[in-house]
């Protein structure tokens, strides 16, 4: 199967070319696509040198397959041009996440959406990745009726860019000054603010993990979805206080057996214990702890919820989908 990244020189493309060292599927180097300012770069795979092409008319030809992680509008632009020249393309931007013909996946809960032949599959939020691989054991088991989310993200998750000036805030605090991608200072913060605002009350972030929950787990209004999203500073790893409300009783130690018989998901029995962003930045799990009842209500379940925003939240997510859809063209099962 022949591939391409677009978006390769940034911090998602190269997790994910990364990534796609160690997959056996993966015989060709993929093809490096970017932005005419970022052509001619190199970037090494599996012990090569890769040189990044601007992206154009006929970079798809002869591809199957198509990783985007270049933003909104080039995706817009790009991705039919590259469905159109017979790729599967697996998008990480939030351009085609409300597409009803563009599924929308996380391999572990609906991979069987992912198809053989050319269209677009869109890579959720990163925030909401992560909470609804938690979410959906529980959901089958117990009935989650509403989930209500904080999150503590990463200032990886809105860039390259993002994560300089935190960088540079924190060398020179307090006197850093003004910045250029956050709305106010970064170092030693916490803004509850991601995305545009929505006109509702809300940020576009927590807009995207009500949405986007709900089309995953193939649920409507009837799951009640709450979000505050928070940056806070620290450079890779998103974190995410939950609090769901299911249709019956829940023991805690019930559901964190139900969580850990789920793929992907690293967890922790014991009440008092959990995992940092630091510990699950570099790696690919979702890890959930602090598992405990909500004092308020027997059918109420508080979680700690962490995973390394750039891959499971982004890189390998996708990955995954690739290698669902190369499984499928091969006639083998996922993985093998």
């Amino acid at each position: 199967m022949r591939i391409c990244i677009l978006g390769a020189s940034g911090l998602v493309g190269r997790a994910m070319l990364s990534l796609l060292e160690t997959q056996p599927w993966l015989t060709a180097d993929p093809v490096l696509l970017t932005s005419a300012r970022s052509a001619g770069q190199e970037i090494s795979f599996r012990g090569r040198a890769l040189v990044c092409r601007e992206v154009g008319p006929d970079s798809f030809d002869g591809l199957q397959l198509a990783l985007f992680s270049a933003g909104g509008g080039t995706s817009l632009r790009w991705a039919p041009v590259a469905r159109d020249a017979g790729c599967l393309v697996v998008d990480n931007s939030s351009a085609w996440r409300m597409d009803p013909d563009s599924p929308l996946v996380v391999p572990e809960i609906n991979g069987h959406l992912v198809g053989r032949g050319p269209g677009i599959i869109a890579n959720p939020n990163c925030s909401t990745i992560q909470i609804v691989m938690a979410v959906a054991p529980l959901d089958a088991a117990f009935g989650v009726r509403e989930c209500h989310v904080t999150t503590l993200q990463a200032v990886s998750g809105a860039g390259q860019a993002a994560v300089q000036e935190l960088e540079r805030q924190s060398r020179q605090y307090p006197d850093h000054g003004p910045g250029d991608v956050f709305p106010r200072p970064m170092a030693f913060n916490a803004l509850p603010a991601i995305g545009r605002q929505t006109g509702d009350g809300a940020y576009e972030e927590e807009s995207k993990v009500l949405h986007e929950m709900r089309r995953i787990l193939a649920r409507g209004e009837d799951l009640h979805v709450t979000c505050t999203a928070t940056r806070v500073p620290v450079m890779t790893g998103h974190s995410a206080a939950v609090r769901l409300v299911c249709e019956k009783p829940v023991d805690p130690r019930e559901a964190a057996w139900v969580l850990a018989a789920f793929p992907g998901l690293v967890v922790t029995t014991d009440p008092y214990d959990y995992h940092t962003a630091r510990e699950a930045a570099g790696t690919n799990e979702v890890y959930v702890g602090r598992i405990r009842r909500d004092p308020g209500t027997a059918r109420g379940l508080l979680l700690w919820v962490v995973a390394d925003n750039l891959r499971k939240g982004a890189a390998w997510n996708a990955v995954q989908i690739a290698q669902t859809a190369a499984a499928a063209a091969s006639g083998a099962a996922p993985g093998a």
